[in-house]
């Protein structure tokens, strides 16, 4: 479980090269089923997850806030 998470975490920051909001980091991010398939009520946890593994990455130092945007973006720091 924790190799899960780290492995996760590492593919965010990835993805984290360009500024994203936590909606279009799950929409990049590998699910069961491609972003198109997953139902618009799931989609909401789903980037309630990304929002748990992005305040998880920016605690780490390893993400951050891009300044004065908004929506709020996040990048690899």
């Amino acid at each position: 479980m924790l190799r899960h998470h780290e492995d996760r975490l590492a593919d965010l920051r990835e993805l984290l090269a360009e500024p994203l909001t936590p909606w279009q980091l799950a929409e990049r991010m590998e699910w069961n089923r491609p972003w198109e398939q997953i139902p618009y009520g799931s989609r909401n946890i789903a980037v309630s997850e990304a929002e748990a593994h992005l305040r998880r990455l920016v605690k780490l130092g390893h993400a951050e806030v891009v300044t004065g945007s908004d929506p709020v973006t996040y990048v690899a720091a």
